[in-house]
C-alpha cells in the first residue's frame, strides 16, 4: 500500500539481502566498515569532529527540524531536481578532516545514494556532511543534512547544539534556514517544545539570515487541496493553530513593508513523493511532484540572493 508520509527507521532485525543493501551517505559506516581504522579521527561523537568551512562567501543552506520530518528525503528530490536543471550536486570533502574515513566513505556514496529507488533511513547520529550545488563551475550554495537529534531531540528538548552546529551559527555565511514542520506531528507539548528551539534559533540568528519555513507532507495535511493548489494562507494558519508562536519571533517590525508583508520569512508547501512498501518490509520511493521542487528553489535562491 502507499505510504505518503516520510519513512521511519525500519526494525534492525529484518534480514536485508547484501545484493539489494543501499549505502546511506549519511549513515557514516556500512557494517564491514565500522570497526575500521580505530586509530584515525574519533566519529563516535558529533562533537569531538572539527569542521571546516573553507567557502565564507557561498550561502549556508541548513536543513533544520526534528526526527523523521524528511530533511533526509527532501535532500533526495532536490538533488534530483537541480541535476535535472544543470546543477552539479556533490559532497564537499574538506568539510569533515581527511582522517575521517567514515566521512570519506559517505562522499564516494553520495551519488549512489540520491539515485535509490529506496526510501533513506534514519540519518545516523553522527552523520551530517556539507553538500555543494554548482551551476557552470560557480558554487551557488552549501547545503547542510544532519539528523534531526541534533537540531531538537523530542526525548530531550533542552539540549544543546552539538559543537558542528554551532560552527556553522557562528560563521561568516550568510544562512538560509530551511524550517521544517509538518502536519499533525507528535504531541502538544513536542511541538510546543519545538516552538522554543525554533524561537531560540531565531535569537542567534545575524540580520542577513534568512528562513524559509516548509510545509513538508503536504499531501497528508487536511488543508491539501491538491498538486500545486494548497492555500498558502490556509496552511500558515493551520501551522500556527499546531504550532502556536511560531512565526512571532518573524514578525515584520518594519511600520512601513508590514503593511504588505506580515513576516520576515517565507512558507513553501512540500511533498517529498510517495513510499510504497514491499513485500520484504522495505520501503521503495517514487518522486514527488515537480512543481513543489520549482517552488522551493526560487524560494531558496531568492533568499541567497538577499
Amino acid at each position: 500500500m502507499p505510504v505518503t508520509n516520510e519513512p521511519q527507521q525500519q526494525n534492525p532485525e529484518q534480514p536485508i539481502p547484501v545484493e539489494n543493501t543501499v549505502i546511506n551517505p549519511l549513515s557514516d559506516t556500512t557494517p564491514d566498515q565500522f570497526s575500521a581504522n580505530t586509530t584515525t579521527t574519533n566519529t563516535s561523537d558529533a562533537n569531538s569532529i572539527r569542521v571546516t568551512i573553507s567557502d565564507e562567501i557561498a550561502p549556508l543552506v541548513i536543513l533544520f527540524g526534528p526526527p523523521a520530518c524528511g530533511k533526509t528525503m527532501t535532500l533526495v528530490r532536490m538533488s534530483r531536481f537541480l541535476k535535472e536543471e544543470g546543477y552539479t550536486v556533490s559532497p564537499i570533502h574538506t568539510f569533515r578532516p581527511s582522517t575521517d574515513t567514515n566521512y570519506s566513505s559517505m562522499c564516494d556514496n553520495f551519488d549512489q545514494a540520491m539515485n535509490t529507488d529506496y526510501a533513506a533511513e534514519s540519518t545516523e547520529q553522527i552523520s551530517f556532511m556539507l553538500v555543494e550545488v554548482l551551476k557552470d563551475g560557480r558554487r551557488v550554495c552549501q547545503l547542510l543534512e544532519a539528523p534531526g537529534e541534533h537540531y531538537f531531540d523530542p526525548n530531550n528538548p533542552k539540549s544543546s547544539f552539538p559543537a558542528y552546529v554551532n560552527t556553522i551559527i557562528s560563521s561568516k555565511n550568510r544562512k538560509v534556514w530551511m524550517i521544517m514542520v509538518e502536519p499533525d506531528w507528535k504531541d502538544d507539548s513536542d511541538r510546543k517544545n519545538y516552538v522554543k528551539r525554533v524561537v531560540d534559533l531565531k535569537k542567534r540568528m545575524r540580520p542577513r539570515d534568512a528562513a524559509i519555513f516548509v510545509l513538508n507532507k503536504v499531501d497528508i495535511s487536511p488543508i491539501f487541496g491538491g498538486i500545486g493548489r494548497t492555500s498558502i494562507t490556509r496552511a500558515l494558519r493551520e501551522v500556527n493553530n499546531q504550532y502556536p508562536g511560531i512565526f512571532t519571533q518573524f514578525k515584520n517590525q518594519n511600520p512601513i513593508t508590514k503593511l504588505w508583508k506580515d513576516y520576515n520569512c517565507d512558507f513553501v508547501a512540500f511533498q517529498t513523493g510517495t513510499f510504497t512498501e514491499t513485500g520484504s518490509g522495505r520501503l521503495t520511493y517514487q518522486e514527488g511532484p515537480r512543481e513543489y521542487c520549482v517552488k522551493l528553489w526560487k524560494c531558496i535562491t531568492k533568499k541567497i540572493r538577499g
